[in-house]
């Protein structure tokens, strides 16, 4: 008979995933729960601190996992002097800490020649250890460990999701438009390869926005430099090199939109598939219809992947409606997703516009510091949102996020059963008084000294 574990992972393409009751899928839950505990608390010594802190013996209910998640800023615990001065065996120590990843060689030599995080990154994945790198937008990128499984799960679940969402089977007839710059974190590839394979067509070759890939450390190297440019520390000639390459970047990035409209004006009688943030789409809806196109000229069946919000970006109110009527979108099938770069999962957007929980993710409504389980069986609650996603191997899935949600484990009115959230998501950071989880600085202290 298959472990709980695996009855809930099998669900990853069952088409009523969203659809066991909640008095059923709660004790799945807690006996993976407890599976993956067992596994990985000998695996991750950051767990087994947590799990030795909190005396928890068996997790016998949700509010046993709390003591035991990880602060989000957990995977930047480690010393910022070990990146920039590329001490890669304190890093590759540090990874050791708060993953299931063991060094090869416990002395550091596999890193000994090392040049820069883009190379160490390479490194480890040689050695079958995938580390996924936030945009590391304070200068300090998330490293977050995973093994091939996870990506290959990760991946197949917005294949699932997209399907789920918009009712499109993967037959491989869509001409595929990545519409952002590529990233080189191998994560983000697999996801992008996995929808290509599966609705892209076979017919018509992918079209990719043509700039050079952003790399994890390119990135790193120019938020830095910002930092010491404003803080009046960088040398001239760092900031003459900063204004060359933002100058050289903006230039590349309209050529490459110029490319793209000529692209997406070129397939619009093909069955396409865009993907991209709309701060990238939107500029090229604008273009499309400077040329005298839009609505009536592209089918009316195509379909978009996209997430997250504006990123910043200031765009006029109706930029969705510019998007969708240019381009022949309709909200049924378009996948938007919620997620984040430390759990394995998307969360699809439904037609009632909330973010549903997979099943085999507990959703774990926290107080604003991240010390106690809200109870939201009575109805819509604002909560800080945390997670024990069960689908990773090469980290602890527990995770409190910065986000302020609101989340309701009553029926969806889409009908589907499980937790959702609402689309009024907002970042604890960008609200009065910053981000404060009480755990933070316990989980510091000890990487800090177990590393």
């Amino acid at each position: 008979m298959a472990s709980a574990l695996d009855r809930l992972l099998g669900l990853r393409d069952a088409p009523d995933r969203f659809d066991i009751p909640p008095a059923e899928l709660l004790p799945l839950q807690l006996d993976a729960a407890n599976q993956r505990l067992e596994e990985q608390v000998g695996q991750i010594p950051l767990l087994a601190n947590r799990v030795e802190a909190a005396g928890v013996t068996a997790i016998t209910s949700a509010a046993d996992l709390v003591p035991l998640l990880f602060a989000h800023n957990t995977y930047k615990t480690y010393a910022e002097p070990w990146l920039t001065g590329g001490k890669w065996d304190r890093m590759a120590r540090w990874l050791a800490t708060v993953s299931t990843y063991e060094p090869s060689d416990p002395t550091g030599a596999t890193f000994a020649d090392v040049e820069g995080l883009d190379e160490w990154v390479a490194r480890l994945e040689d050695e079958g250890r995938y580390v996924s790198c936030s945009s590391g937008t304070t200068g300090k990128p998330a490293m977050l460990g995973a093994t091939a499984a996870d990506l290959e799960f990760g991946a197949q679940s917005n294949v699932a999701g997209f399907t789920w969402t918009t009712g499109i089977e993967p037959a491989q007839d869509r001409t595929f438009f990545g519409l952002g710059p590529r990233t080189t974190v191998t994560r983000n590839e697999r996801i992008r390869q996995a929808m290509a394979d599966a609705f892209g067509s076979t017919v018509h070759e992918p079209y990719q926005l043509p700039v050079a890939p952003i790399t994890t450390g390119s990135v790193m190297a120019m938020i830095m430099l910002r930092r010491r440019i404003a803080e009046g520390s960088a040398a001239p000639s760092e900031v003459a090199e900063f204004e060359r390459l933002t100058n050289e970047r903006q230039a590349s990035m309209e050529a490459a939109r110029a490319d793209a409209i000529e692209a997406l004006i070129a397939a619009r009688d093909q069955k396409l598939l865009l993907t991209g943030f709309f701060p990238s789409v939107y500029p090229l809806a604008v273009g499309v219809r400077e040329r005298g196109y839009g609505a009536g000229d592209f089918r009316p069946d195509n379909a978009m992947l996209t997430g997250g919000g504006l990123k910043g970006a200031q765009l006029p109110p109706d930029y969705r409606e510019v998007v969708f009527e240019t381009f022949g979108l309709a909200e049924e099938r378009v996948f938007h997703l919620y997620s984040m770069q430390e759990i394995n999962t998307p969360f699809p957007k439904c037609r009632a516009r909330r973010y549903h929980v997979a099943p085999w993710v507990l959703a774990l409504p926290l107080d604003p510091p991240g010390e106690r389980l809200l109870d939201a069986g009575g109805g819509e609650i604002e909560a800080r949102a945390a997670f024990l996603d069960l689908s990773l191997e090469g980290r602890w899935g527990g995770v409190i996020s910065g986000d302020r949600v609101r989340i309701d484990v009553r029926p969806c009115a889409c009908g589907h059963q499980g937790p959702h959230i609402g689309e009024d998501i907002v970042r604890f950071a960008d609200l009065e008084g910053g981000d404060k989880i009480t755990c933070a600085g316990t989980i510091d202290a000890y990487v800090r000294g177990a590393a």
